[in-house]
């Protein structure tokens, strides 16, 4: 029995202080420990996790909870079990304490399998409220679909009432607009695997969206509609095409229509995903050289700063998220935006690369507005401690020594970073070749600029329409443009 590799010893790791506090009162009722002491276990275990729990021997715990007793590995492994089991039971009891819908389900279920008619009546009608009052979500409507369901299989008349007919067809609909609203979803969301050469074979969601023919007629009508979870369908049918039909940019001001409607309405988490389709969309557009996209991407990113959704789940603000907003703030000049941004969120990126993210974000600034020395500086002593940041400083570096004429260091920091792509199989494949590819078209603009051979602008030129570029491809346009008029 190793301790430390025990499932409870790993349930208590997760266990906050509030939590610990709530499990010792939870283990201390006869109700749900059986009249079994188990707080003396806990509070054995917890002294010894302080110490260490590698130094302690089954033996040695099995001493102090049972002095005087020969050791027995069996009775250790039963009270281990159960107290497991307790501390499931305790999470369980928790997050349906912390969950009133939940809650409601549970309680609602008990008294329909007990035929309570009053005590059932009286609860649905308060949860019904409570949920339709929620933001808009599907968790809502889910929960709303199971009210109805259950109010319906409630009725004991020998003759369906219209009231029943009404909760029917009102069931019919939330039920048909969740279907919808998730096979638009899983569409969005394969359309992207596909793009990625991700294929699990038969998909019957894209089969049943190939053949499912929903005209502008009846997306209009659901738009129109006073019910916001048709709304949604409707939202989500544009934002399946936004990807079906990148060139079809309507479907991206209707989704973004519909979306302002609704914004105040939605759940945050929903809310949250929303915005990711949208600037997901003005990326892809901003990729394929639509400029019109970079001020729809910043307008998108200036709401979501306002409405403090930017943090995930773990309260972080996502490194690549980060450097998306920095990045279009440079490229749209907006400099003192860009400065603020940097100052005031910077703060909640996660502490490990806050440091470097914040350097390399400097760095770009300044690069931006052609201050290169200011630039370096903030690389000065720059070791980067993900491919990330390395790639985007070495990068940095090779066009500032590109652009103050330092054509030594520039030759030292390619074969710097060569050998770090070489010795770093972290890296993902695509970023390799990004890196390669502007490795290769730099080291050629150096050898014009410094005449080392005989390479031409058509040869670069010939070699930029046959590889994929990403990193710095804008400034490697812009800098044979100004070797072609010199």
């Amino acid at each position: 029995m190793n301790l430390t590799n025990s499932k409870l010893i790993s349930l208590l790791d997760s266990f906050s202080e509030k939590d610990i506090k709530g499990f010792r009162k939870f283990i201390s009722s006869d109700f749900f420990s059986g009249g079994r002491n188990y707080l003396i276990i806990l509070n054995q275990l917890l002294k010894f996790k302080k110490k260490g729990l590698d130094k302690i021997t089954p033996q040695i715990l099995h001493s102090k909870l049972y002095p005087g007793k020969q050791f027995s590995i069996q009775t250790l492994n039963n009270r281990f079990s159960e107290l497991f089991k307790l501390a499931e039971e305790y999470l369980i009891i928790k997050t349906i304490r912390d969950n009133k819908t939940e809650k409601d389900r549970i309680l609602l279920l008990a008294y329909h399998d007990n035929k309570h008619k009053k005590l059932f009546r009286s609860r649905l009608s308060r949860s019904k409220e409570f949920t339709i009052a929620l933001p808009e979500c599907e968790s809502k409507y889910i929960h709303l679909t199971f009210l109805d369901k259950l109010d319906i299989s409630f009725s004991k008349d020998p003759l369906i009432s219209e009231d029943t007919y009404r909760k029917y067809f009102e069931n019919s609909q939330n039920v048909t607009a969740l279907l919808l609203k998730n096979l638009f979803d899983f569409g969005f969301e394969f359309i992207q695997q596909e793009q990625a050469d991700r294929n699990f074979g038969f998909n019957i969601v894209n089969e049943i969206l190939d053949r499912l023919k929903m005209d502008e007629a009846l997306v209009r009508k659901l738009y129109k509609s006073n019910n916001k979870i048709f709304k949604i369908v409707a939202m989500e049918y544009y934002f399946y095409n936004i990807f079906q039909n990148p060139d079809n940019e309507k479907n991206f001001f209707e989704a973004g229509k519909i979306f302002e409607e609704l914004k105040l309405s939605l759940d945050e988490d929903y809310k949250r995903e929303v915005y990711k389709k949208l600037t997901n969309y003005c990326i892809l557009r901003q990729n394929q050289g639509v400029r019109t996209f970079n001020a729809e991407l910043f307008k998108l990113y200036n709401d979501i700063l306002k409405q403090n959704i930017y943090l995930d789940h773990k309260n972080i603000f996502p490194q690549t998220t980060f450097r998306n907003y920095v990045m279009i703030g440079i490229i749209l000049k907006k400099k003192v935006w860009t400065e603020k941004f940097i100052k005031k969120y910077s703060k909640e990126l996660p502490e490990d690369i806050r440091g470097d993210e914040v350097s390399l974000s400097y760095s770009k600034l300044f690069f931006s507005n052609k201050n290169y020395e200011k630039s370096l500086q903030y690389l000065s002593g720059f070791k980067g401690i993900n491919y990330l940041h390395y790639s985007d400083s070495s990068v940095l570096k090779l066009c500032t020594y590109y652009e103050t004429d330092k054509y030594e260091e520039a030759f030292f920091e390619m074969d710097k970073f060569r050998h770090y792509i070489r010795n770093h199989n972290e890296i993902p494949k695509i970023h390799k070749e990004y890196a390669l590819n502007f490795l290769k078209i730099y080291k050629m603009l150096i050898n014009i600029k410094t005449g080392v051979d005989g390479t031409d602008l058509f040869q670069i030129e010939n070699s930029m329409k046959k590889i994929k570029l990403k990193s710095r491809e804008s400034w490697l346009m812009e800098k044979i443009k100004e070797l072609r008029k010199k």
